[in-house]
């Protein structure tokens, strides 16, 4: 079949043109009875962006499947175990996600496979596609021979040190002739764009209007102060607190600061900036109230359960464990098992967007990957690892999720000296 592959910067509109792509696909080679389209990305926070991008296209509702590329790898597998296990491909469970993306890949490159998916999904739509390591790239140029591919990839915005020189693009490159988009949508602040293309160039931003490198904040009042005062000053918005390293606890003390109370000579703020976690946790947070033995009769573990707070997860968990007893008829349970079931609703939860939206939050620079904020702050400690060019894609990615206004917070004088700042 074909490839159509779209690249560029971030905030180009990648997202954006591989929804034309795939309106333009649909208007010329109808799906038929029974076809969906497969949209897949790395992470579940961009699932669940694109999956929204999705409601856009016109005649789609009820025939896309979108999902991570692991969730689909594992699909696959579970499916064709049978075959694997002929293949002689190694068992492999969930959580394993490498290791189930190449038995996926192998088991697409065998026609029968190949032929099935093609034959459910005649377009595959891939997103964020420069994060995927070789296993889930595998995958994808397998199935890229049988179905039409609509790829979107920016090599700079991959965090992944590994992945250099990145393999997708490479690949695209090579064999699909991608469209460079170059006109960024996502902010028109002259000092933001300017900043971005320098620190993409290789060379040190410089303050002009929507980015500004704030005199060092050496110390942590020091530093509150400036988080608090960018707050105060935003004029409306939100705004997301991006760190490239937790390590040291820097940016985690500034933003407990602001929350403290009053900043500075202006007494600015207190702000309550809400952390995002992730799966690890959050689960370990609930669990930390699961007062249970390791093994325990079901009537205890539901006790136990009951006590504790009426989360999610925690409701979901106890339905499971009322199932086991009911239809399953079990009459005990190991903590272990219910730490395990817990941990899973908490992922199952992220996965599909149970979260809540907060004015203010604080994130590395990961977890922003592929949004978008009207205001951010970049609190930038000693401890951020990585060579030049890793240092220079981290605040690249931090630097463009924002779409007015952006300011720069560092913890030394002497990081200015050194990439990304100079």
């Amino acid at each position: 079949m074909t490839i159509q592959a779209v690249e560029g910067g971030a905030g180009c509109g990648k997202t954006h043109r591989l929804m034309a792509m795939l309106a333009e696909r649909l208007e010329t080679h109808p799906l038929g009875n029974g076809q969906r389209v497969l949209a897949v990305t790395f992470m579940h926070g961009s699932r669940r962006r694109l999956s929204e991008r999705l409601r856009s296209v016109a005649n789609l509702r009820g025939r896309v499947e979108c999902c991570t590329i692991d969730a689909f790898a594992w699909r696959i597998y579970r499916r064709w175990r049978g075959l694997a296990a002929a293949l002689a491909i190694p068992p492999v469970a969930e959580g394993e996600f490498d290791s189930v993306c190449d038995a996926a890949g192998l088991l697409f490159e065998q026609p029968q496979v190949c032929a099935w998916v093609a034959a459910s999904f005649p377009i595959v739509l891939v997103d964020e596609g420069q994060d995927l390591k070789p296993q889930r790239l595998r995958m994808l140029r397998a199935l890229a021979g049988t179905v039409h591919a609509l790829i979107a990839a920016d090599e700079f915005q991959c965090l992944d040190q590994t992945l250099r020189p990145n393999p997708l693009v490479a690949w695209l490159q090579q064999d699909a002739n991608p469209e460079t988009l170059v006109q960024v949508h996502r902010t028109d602040a002259p000092g933001l764009l300017a900043a971005a293309t320098a620190i993409r160039g290789g060379n040190a931003p410089v303050n002009g209007n929507g980015f500004k490198l704030l005199p060092p904040g050496s110390s942590v009042p020091l530093a509150a102060t400036l988080l608090a005062n960018a707050i105060a000053w935003r004029q409306g918005g939100d705004v997301a607190v991006i760190t490239p390293a937790l390590q040291g606890g820097f940016a985690m003390s500034v933003v407990a600061r602001v929350a403290q109370g009053p900043c500075g000579k202006k007494n600015t703020g207190p702000y309550t900036i809400h952390w995002e976690g992730n799966d690890r946790d959050e689960a370990q947070a609930i669990l930390a109230g699961l007062d249970l033995e390791t093994h325990a009769p079901a009537v205890v573990a539901c006790a136990a359960l009951r006590a504790m707070p009426r989360t999610g997860p925690v409701r979901a968990t106890l339905s499971w464990v009322e199932n086991q007893v009911h239809a399953c008829g079990r009459a005990n349970f190991t903590r272990a098992e219910i730490e395990a079931v817990i941990a899973r609703q908490v992922s199952l939860r992220r996965q599909h967007g149970g979260g809540v939206s907060h004015q203010f939050t604080a994130m590395t620079v990961q977890q922003a990957k592929n949004r978008e904020f009207d205001g951010v702050v970049v609190i930038w400690p000693y401890q951020v690892g990585g060579d030049a060019e890793h240092k220079r894609r981290l605040l690249y990615n931090a630097v463009t999720r924002a779409k007015r206004w952006c300011n720069v917070i560092v913890q030394s004088p002497n990081i200015l000296a050194a990439a990304p700042f100079a």
